[in-house]
């Protein structure tokens, strides 16, 4: 019989897989980036460590410009899982389509 993948909790109470079995092609990658924006915002710190998504900033980049998310980034410190202060985005998933800011 075959165990559920482990799970954990969001901030929100949302159960979240945390088992890495899925692909790491880009559009997989922006997938998983997207379904755990619908549920809450993400750090660069959890992209990374339980989306297995190591590079989230070109994956929100590619969310915005090419599919017109509305995704706002807050920058804050953060501990690693290792202990060390990092500054890290905070990805948000807002309403409505993306506009880029104009210079």
């Amino acid at each position: 019989m075959k165990k559920a993948p482990p799970t954990k909790k969001s901030k929100q109470g949302h159960k979240i897989t945390t088992k890495h079995s899925h692909s790491n092609i880009l559009i997989a990658q922006r997938a998983r980036l997207l379904r755990r924006l619908k549920i809450e915002p993400v750090t660069t710190i959890q992209a990374r460590h339980e989306l297995d998504i190591l590079a989230p900033a070109p994956r929100i980049y590619e969310l915005r410009h090419q599919l017109g998310h509305n995704i706002q980034t807050y920058w804050q410190v953060e501990e690693t899982p290792e202990g060390k202060a990092h500054r890290v985005a905070l990805y948000v998933l807002l309403s409505g389509k993306y506009r880029s800011a104009k210079l």
